[in-house]
């Protein structure tokens, strides 16, 4: 639906959908919408004459309000380009305030929070976490996940296990080996 061909209705609608979107009550929001629009109240001091106007006018423009509400919801959806613009808007402005760090840093935090950052690598070699383990396997996903291999299949997990119980295993030989050793002298 294109704007309302009556400016003052099409604006009337937008004022409407500012306020609400701006958590204001219904009633006051349209009172004052009525208002600002360019309308006047016939009775303006008495109660509720705004609020009957209103009310009238807004039967007339609700398909635009819920129209405006809909674009509105549209243009708040995050994605990665919109993040992405928004990044190169704050570097610019933050050139001009010398204030990189804060702005990039702002934008990588809402990106975080969106799940719109790439995925952290793991370091090789980094000790894991070992405590939430529940498995064999999730020892051995943990393992390969060590030396980089971020998303190991089924057969690689296998693999990790198996190794892992032959590398216990001598481990286990070199202390029986030095215990031994210590205990006959």
């Amino acid at each position: 639906m294109p704007a309302l061909p009556n400016p003052r209705h099409e604006r009337y609608a937008q004022l409407i959908v500012e306020a609400l979107n701006n958590g204001q009550p219904k009633p006051y929001s349209a009172n004052h919408a009525y208002i600002a629009a360019g309308y006047t109240a016939k009775d303006p001091g008495k109660p509720g004459s705004a609020q009957a106007a209103s009310s009238r006018l807004l039967y007339r423009v609700i398909n635009r309000v819920r129209e405006l509400q809909h674009i509105a919801a549209e243009n708040a959806v995050e994605t990665v380009e919109k993040v992405a613009r928004e990044l190169n808007e704050i570097q610019y402005e933050a050139r001009t305030d010398k204030a990189h760090a804060a702005a990039v840093s702002a934008v990588l935090g809402k990106a975080r929070v969106l799940g719109l950052e790439a995925p952290q690598k793991t370091e090789v070699g980094k000790p894991g976490d070992y405590s939430q383990t529940r498995s064999t396997s999730d020892v051995g996903r943990l393992l390969l996940q060590q030396v980089g291999y971020a998303e190991p299949t089924q057969a690689a997990i296998d693999a990790a296990v198996a190794a892992n119980l032959q590398f216990i295993e001598q481990l286990q030989a070199i202390r029986d080996r030095e215990l031994g050793d210590s205990l006959e002298h």
